[in-house]
């Protein structure tokens, strides 16, 4: 094993010596350039390896915790028994890292006594390996059902169905990222392609004004194709992901920043303070027209609008940004109320999810369980829920809530499955939300490429024109 390790390296030192010479040969690159270059390449082509390993790992965990999520179910729901349903999905896995954390959670529960909470402990062991919203989600549901007892079909199959979605919904975001990362090597790839034309002219057409001598092309030329390696790299460990902390919700207190400013927005400082800055840009243009500076003037009306308004710009930005993070955490939030009701009034389970809930929803369900301790029969707590945000989902939901806790309309088990088939489908579409998210980055590693093909580019062509002028004696 050893020996080939060896051989492993000594074939990757042969192959990026190799392509830094090809690479030097075909930009026309000096001797200590090359060396330059192979010394980013020996930094770069390490790290790149042990990304790549880290996606196989990363990938081999989501399918252990998708596997462990769904035998575990079926196991308890066939005996609700946590250890034998432990003792029943280890046996499905071969030896690694899952196979250890539940033998380690098994031992736990069989050998530790006298301590309180054994089973919560024993499953934090596995929690901890992967930290999945999922697992944790089964681990309350069957923690519950062995301490307290109730009818847990209905949970077990809604969970079973969300399990189902994150697989599905995963691994079609999974494709697509393939997809996105082979068009960001692509464009490395054509960018550093149309930077040969500069060496192929020079040795062509262009042989009078042959500028890949200069210091300027050489050190454009290696910062080109250094920062082309720094972009399939980062790439490469962009979409290393960690696909169990699946949802990508933002800086959280960046995010409660937004939420505070929406919430407490004042308008009118807000608009005097646009009105200052639309006034001072409109001196600007008088001042301008006075001196006959039509296109100054013509592109600063745009420009005294824009600050005129900025206010309302700024908190449509800020509102639309915390709907969006609210509609991502709702649904998760929802499930674990849904699976408290199971032995739980509605109130104290608004009230213990609040452990558990996003940043973004805490303060409003603060508020909520606040306003429920004052009036516990009325509806207005849950009709006040987000109602700054007038999201029309979230207001049905909580609705239905209120209708379960007053114990009017149809049978509550009947409502309790309607509010876990209906936040079935608003899970399917926060999932999509979180993952449009992360794919706005990587179109921005699409374009960088086609930027720093285009500067050097520009660097070529100037220094093509400089040695053009030069030769002609101007």
């Amino acid at each position: 094993m050893q020996k080939k390790n060896i051989s492993s390296i000594l074939y990757t030192v042969f192959a990026v010596i190799l392509f830094s010479l090809l690479l030097g040969y075909l930009y026309r690159l000096r001797l200590p350039y090359i060396l330059l270059l192979l010394c980013g390449e020996a930094v770069v082509i390490p790290f790149w390896i042990r990304v790549r390993k880290r996606a196989g790992e990363e990938q081999k965990r989501f399918a252990e915790a998708n596997m462990y999520m769904e035998q575990m179910l079926y196991s308890f729901r066939k005996n609700p028994k946590i250890l034998t349903a432990l003792k029943d999905v280890e046996k499905l896995f071969a030896d690694g890292d899952m196979k250890r954390c539940i033998g380690e959670a098994v031992d736990y529960v069989q050998d530790t006594y006298g301590e309180d909470l054994i089973l919560e402990k024993a499953l934090g062991i596995i929690e901890r390996s992967y930290p999945a919203q999922r697992i944790l989600h089964a681990h309350r549901l069957m923690l519950n059902v062995e301490r307290l007892g109730g009818n847990f079909e209905e949970s077990v199959k809604i969970l079973l169905a969300d399990r189902n979605l994150w697989e599905k919904e995963t691994h079609a975001y999974q494709k697509r990222c393939a997809a996105q990362k082979r068009n960001i090597v692509m464009a490395v790839a054509l960018s550093c392609l149309l930077c040969l034309m500069t060496p192929v002219l020079c040795q062509g057409a262009l042989q009078t004004v042959n500028i890949t001598g200069q210091f300027i092309y050489q050190f454009s030329t290696l910062c080109m194709l250094l920062f082309s390696m720094g972009i399939c790299l980062y790439t490469e460990k962009y979409f290393a992901k960690d696909w169990l902390t699946e949802k990508a919700y933002r800086n959280s207190s960046a995010m409660l920043s937004k939420y505070e400013k929406v919430l407490h927005y004042d308008f009118m400082a807000a608009g005097k303070k646009s009105a200052v800055w639309a006034a001072l840009a409109m001196l600007v243009l008088v001042l301008l027209a006075i001196g006959r500076c039509w296109m100054l003037v013509f592109l600063c009306c745009p420009l005294i609008i824009l600050l005129l308004f900025q206010h309302k710009i700024d908190y449509s930005l800020a509102r639309k940004a915390v709907i969006r993070e609210i509609r991502k955490a709702f649904p998760d939030w929802l499930m674990e109320v849904s699976l408290l009701l199971q032995t739980e009034n509605v109130s104290n389970s608004i009230q213990k999810s609040i452990l558990y809930a996003p940043d973004i929803l805490k303060p409003e369900l603060n508020f909520l369980v606040q306003k429920l301790e004052r009036a516990p029969e009325s509806n207005i707590p849950y009709s006040e829920f987000l109602k700054d945000f007038e999201i029309p989902e979230i207001s049905s939901a909580m609705g239905m809530l209120y209708s379960i806790s007053d114990g009017s309309g149809s049978d509550a088990m009947i409502q309790l499955e309607d509010i876990l088939e209906r936040n079935a489908e608003w899970m399917s579409q926060s999932e999509i939300l979180s993952n449009q998210d992360k794919m706005a980055k990587m179109y921005v590693l699409f374009l960088l490429p086609a930027l720093i093909g285009a500067c050097k580019m520009v660097v070529d062509m100037t220094l093509i024109l400089f040695a053009f002028f030069a030769s002609m004696h101007i």
